[in-house]
């Protein structure tokens, strides 16, 4: 069902000429990185880059899963490279950021260890502290196939910030994510809550959903003491993936987050072009000063 993009839902490409948008991108191609913002082709990645940010993808360019609404590659994944996380630490350090986000494809194939990325995501949290340990990091993490061994690593390195996106309403993960379990992403920010860190996840709207059910899935989060959640418009990345079935209104947002705020002690960021790091210093700050 395709329906045409709304006004409020174009961005802006980003100009060559912008100082920042063009040191960004020569700090991640000296230091080998990939971002989500390129990979899941963002919207706000103009945004993002223009002001000397973006969101770190480690453990490669491939993911192990095929959920039908990503746009990231899920070819066979290459070797772990060990040396990522230095460079990760490096680049920090030279975009001068206060604050950064670390996210990943889904590594299932590392097994041995009960790893699945999990020793990356710990060892690249180690080096950003080493370079500084006043940075804030958010890592925005797979479900370790709901390993409490993989989990308790990042516990062990304490980020500011434990995002999980639990991505749509449970009835579709069949259609959107064959190789996840709803339940089962609850658990894992359920567990990372009570080992007190402040907990973040996710979704999309568009895929097919009713209003009632984004209703129960945020009662959902409220009850495992979720503390901050983004919800932001599906839209297709390329005719092979899902279809987008609505398109929904500004005003719809804004009833969504009274919802939240009504209802929840969960703080919301809820607008049609939110992503999984989009306003995360400000949430951030929000939750630690409520």
């Amino acid at each position: 069902m395709n329906k045409r993009l709304p006004d409020y839902l174009k961005t802006k490409i980003a100009s060559l000429d912008n100082k920042n948008y063009k040191e960004v991108r020569k700090i991640l191609s000296k230091n080998n990185l990939n971002t989500v913002c390129d990979g899941a082709r963002c919207p706000n990645k103009c945004e993002c880059y223009s002001n000397k940010t973006a969101t770190f993808l480690i453990l490669g360019k491939t993911c192990t899963r095929n959920c039908a609404f990503c746009n990231i590659s899920n070819k066979t994944p290459l070797s772990v490279d060990l040396d990522e996380p230095i460079r990760v630490a490096k680049a920090v350090q030279e975009l001068e950021l206060n604050y950064c986000v670390i996210t990943s494809v889904s590594r299932d194939d590392l097994v041995e260890d009960n790893d699945f990325g999990s020793i990356v995501y710990q060892k690249t949290i180690e080096q950003i502290r080493k370079i500084n340990n006043q940075i804030k990091i958010e890592v925005l993490t797979p479900d370790f196939k709901g390993s409490k061994i993989a989990l308790d690593r990042i516990i062990k390195v304490r980020p500011d910030v434990f995002n999980h996106n639990i991505e749509t309403i449970e009835r579709l993960y069949p259609k959107a994510r064959q190789m996840a379990n709803y339940q089962c992403s609850l658990e894992v920010l359920r567990y990372m809550k009570s080992n007190n860190l402040i907990t973040k996840s996710g979704f999309m709207l568009g895929l097919g959903e009713t209003l009632e059910e984004v209703f129960e899935l945020i009662i959902d989060l409220d009850k495992i003491k979720l503390d901050i959640v983004t919800i932001g418009q599906y839209i297709q990345p390329s005719k092979k993936h899902l279809d987008v079935e609505k398109y929904y209104t500004l005003q719809e947002y804004k009833a969504i987050e009274e919802f939240i705020k009504k209802n929840t002690n969960i703080y919301p960021v809820a607008a049609p072009l939110a992503r999984s790091s989009y306003k995360a210093i400000e949430s951030y700050k929000a939750v630690i000063d409520s």
